[in-house]
């Protein structure tokens, strides 16, 4: 995906934060306040497959609505801005690793409450594990493997005013 591609895709308005400090992005509380983290299932929904560069880790998942219905989030906080993630969330019943949970590597940061994980053996991408229960592994939507991304719906999330700003 590239610049090119980005602008063609449908953006809905950006979500700040809610005003209460103590509130952060992986409390279910926010999210369910936002109906965005995940969106409210509907009667349809869509299963994907995806898996790292190398292989070595595969997943899959299912959401509802359909990922063409789906919001994508694209988000301004440090991590997503560097790794260009538009993400899903699907729920832990919906989405499974076959094959790789082996070979994942950790990365936290900040509050070191949410695991992104990578493939140890070729770096990629692999997930975003929030702390909290009844979401799973948000898997970056590039990681799919049959996905058009002229088809999603991007919603900006501005991660940004979640936290204080992550510096090196």
């Amino acid at each position: 995906m590239n610049a090119f591609s980005l602008q063609r895709l449908s953006v809905s308005p950006t979500v700040k934060r809610p005003s209460n400090p103590k509130q952060g992005p992986c409390e279910n509380q926010y999210y369910s306040n936002i109906n965005m983290f995940p969106p409210t299932p509907t009667g349809e929904s869509s299963s994907h497959s995806g898996n790292c560069h190398c292989g070595a880790v595969r997943f899959s998942f299912t959401l509802s609505p359909p990922l063409h219905e789906y919001p994508t989030n694209t988000c301004n906080c440090s991590i997503c801005t560097k790794s260009g993630y538009l993400l899903v969330y699907p729920f832990t019943k919906d989405f499974t690793i076959e094959k790789g949970e082996d070979v994942l590597k950790d990365y936290r940061f900040a509050k070191r409450t949410v695991r992104h994980q990578f493939c140890g053996e070729c770096g990629s991408s692999c997930f975003i594990r929030p702390p909290q229960e009844g979401l799973e592994g948000f898997p970056p939507i590039t990681a799919v493997n049959d996905f058009d991304v002229e088809k999603l719906i991007l919603n900006k999330v501005d991660g940004r005013s979640w936290a204080p700003e992550y510096k090196v």
